[in-house]
């Protein structure tokens, strides 16, 4: 159980966070943040004056209809003649990829529409190559950020 909750991430920011861990569960997509999240100055809760990060914490969004068919993953690869390859991931088997350390996903950019949210990230493996471009496509109509306590000695 997490002390707080947004459910508007107005005053946060996932950029450059990482999932370590992911679950799916009565039509909730879950990533637990190691290191948290980003909290704006302007944050009711924040009284530093700074963007700090949160304390360990997890994301939920509602996907709707609770169908995992809500979900889309796409990891871009480069193939033969430098051509980029799209290849689309169950997302059962992305969520066992990242739980299972395969990788993990970095958070880069958001954006947002109606009951509709795209995540443009990152996936990091320990060896090469290192990394791939990956895409995350929710169809959801609520999303909450829970965290414990704000660390005001780590600013953006």
């Amino acid at each position: 159980m997490y002390k707080y909750c947004d459910v508007n991430d107005g005053y946060l920011s996932l950029h450059d966070c990482y999932a370590e861990k992911m679950r799916f569960d009565k039509g909730i997509l879950s990533f637990e943040l190691p290191d948290g999240f980003w909290v704006s100055k302007q944050h009711p809760q924040n009284e530093s004056g700074n963007v700090v990060r949160t304390d360990y914490a997890q994301v939920n969004y509602h996907i709707m209809y609770e169908e995992i068919d809500g979900i889309t993953f796409y990891i871009f690869k480069e193939g033969k003649n430098g051509k980029v390859i799209r290849e689309e991931w169950e997302a059962e088997n992305f969520i066992n990829a990242v739980n299972n350390g395969s990788f993990r996903v970095e958070f880069v950019t958001q954006y947002k529409s109606f009951q509709s949210v795209l995540f443009k990230c990152l996936v990091w493996f320990e060896q090469e190559p290192y990394h791939y471009e990956c895409e995350i496509i929710l169809h959801t109509d609520k999303e909450e950020y829970e965290w414990n306590q704000l660390r005001y000695d780590c600013t953006w």
